[in-house]
């Protein structure tokens, strides 16, 4: 279990983090989004224990993170920046992270690059973006690490190249029952693969919780009815946004579609039906409550 307990972390005047609490169990993936500064790269840094809160702790198996050299073995991060050694091969890297970490796997580090499709013996540098992310996933997954902290997870890999690390992490978390925290803006793929969900805005996390429960917050309703819609039902589901063209009224609520569908049935409608929420539209829904972007 990782854990980060009340982490408040500040930069000059800048709070980048205020009392930020997660918890989370073996083998979930959890999707961390935000808007832009909203803190996910310090929050992953700060779990990983490359920086140090200012407050609160991050935390594996009740054991605390920065400076504790037995629980980073245990710990990959990978930044949205690739940082490689001058010059050096992918098999260069593999040494190099054999130096410090215990669990590195050669064989499996050969596999994995034979899967994205990447030579062991060409110099890094050379390669494109999208290509550099693949080197980083794979020497991540390579160590074996218990937990795994992506920054940009998705950034610069193309839909193929997405599918297959989807998929690969969908194994690893199978097969060795890691845990992983995808932090990024490709809500789509997120919502995909991951099974929980947290917003942060503002150094704050004002939603978390499992991808199911996040997306049925919100509904959204097509409706063909003769009669308008009473205020008290309106109320009752908290609508937040409505488009109307002629008898046809396409809302979004702040509540279960079960509930509104139920209460809106007693209008006897001509027609009535429920459309899913994105996990993007969601996001938007609720960075917009929050007051973001007004």
């Amino acid at each position: 279990m990782i854990k980060a307990d009340r982490i408040t972390k500040t930069f000059g005047k800048t709070k980048a983090l205020d009392q930020v609490s997660l918890t989370l169990e073996d083998g979930h993936i959890f999707a961390l989004i935000g808007s832009n500064g909203a803190g996910k790269s310090t929050l992953l840094r700060l779990m990983a224990g490359i920086l140090k809160p200012d407050s609160g702790s991050a935390s594996l198996d009740d054991r605390t993170v920065v400076e504790n050299e037995a629980v980073k073995q245990q710990l990959c991060y990978v930044s949205d920046e690739p940082t490689f050694l001058t010059g050096a091969t992918i098999e260069d890297m593999g040494r190099f992270q054999a130096a410090y970490y215990e669990r590195q796997d050669r064989e499996r580090l050969r596999e994995l690059c034979a899967r994205f499709r990447l030579p062991m013996n060409e110099r890094i540098a050379g390669f494109s973006k999208g290509t550099q992310k693949r080197v980083q996933i794979c020497l991540a997954l390579s160590r074996h690490p218990r937990v795994l902290l992506c920054d940009e997870t998705f950034d610069g890999l193309d839909p193929v190249m997405r599918e297959s690390f989807k998929r690969v992490l969908g194994e690893t978390l199978l097969d060795e029952n890691m845990t992983a925290i995808l932090a990024g803006h490709s809500l789509q793929e997120m919502e995909n693969i991951c099974d929980s969900v947290g917003f942060l805005h503002n150094g704050k996390l004002v939603t978390s919780g499992d991808m199911e429960h996040i997306l049925e917050k919100y509904c959204r309703i097509q409706l063909v009815t003769e009669q308008e819609i009473p205020e008290e039902v309106r109320r009752e589901m908290q609508i937040v946004s409505e488009k109307r063209q002629g008898k046809l009224s396409v809302f979004t609520a702040k509540c279960r579609e079960e509930a509104a569908i139920e209460r809106l049935s007693a209008l006897e409608p001509v027609y009535l039906e429920g459309i899913p929420l994105s996990l993007e539209e969601v996001f938007i829904l609720e960075m917009e409550e929050q007051g973001y972007a007004e």
